[in-house]
């Protein structure tokens, strides 16, 4: 998934009559941290709807997904990957839950994810604690 320098950090815009500008508002930092998490959340719970969507005929019963990012190490200067979240869950475990009424955070932990603290400061996770289906 795209890393967190691709996520906008405006919070508004606002116009200036008086100098006939429009100025922004910038995000704070706790804010900005939050959102990309949302994001992570977000799209690991949609990847796991998105396949067992797909799968209509329901070959596919369990899925292990690991979600992260390609960045450059500040380490080493070389591109390495960046593993923010990883879930394993079996089909009839996931149409139990009624996605249109949850908190992608508190279903991520429901369903045993390992995920990152802190993604939008690329902390990885350690996906050898997550059961493989």
């Amino acid at each position: 998934m795209p890393g967190p320098e691709t996520v906008p950090t405006i919070k508004a815009y606002k116009y200036t009559k008086s100098t006939d500008e429009i100025g922004e508002t910038q995000l704070s930092q706790k804010a900005a941290k939050d959102r990309y998490a949302g994001i992570v959340h977000a799209v690991a719970l949609r990847s796991l709807h998105e396949v067992f969507e797909a799968d209509r005929r329901g070959l596919i019963r369990s899925i292990s997904l690991e979600l992260g990012t390609e960045t450059i190490s500040p380490a080493t200067g070389r591109e390495t990957y960046v593993p923010f979240a990883a879930v394993a869950v079996d089909r009839d475990s996931f149409n139990e839950l009624d996605l249109s009424e949850i908190v992608p955070a508190v279903t991520l932990q429901h369903l045993g994810a390992v995920v990152s603290k802190n993604p939008h400061g690329l902390a990885p996770i350690n996906p050898s604690g997550i059961r493989r289906l």
